[in-house]
């Protein structure tokens, strides 16, 4: 089950999709892969952590790595 933090995650991920993405399962689909994105970013994360190397965001694909994505000081049009 998820807990109430998570619920409210996703419905204000749905909330925001609602205007731009109106197939209810689109969203479903959108909401799926940005998650797969975070726990990639976060095994990354976790593998440097031990000692170890990245392996998803590597070869010119760090800046789209979750974390890059989603820094406080990313903007809507920052590159």
């Amino acid at each position: 089950m998820l807990d109430t933090d998570t619920k409210r995650r996703i419905d204000s991920c749905r909330d925001i999709l609602v205007g731009k993405v109106p197939d209810p399962k689109s969203q479903v689909e959108q909401i799926t892969i940005a998650l797969i994105y975070k726990f990639m970013d976060d095994m990354d994360a976790q593998s440097e952590e031990f000692g170890g190397k990245r392996s998803f965001f590597v070869n010119g694909f760090e800046k789209y790595s979750w974390s890059k994505l989603l820094a406080p000081s990313m903007g809507g049009r920052t590159r």
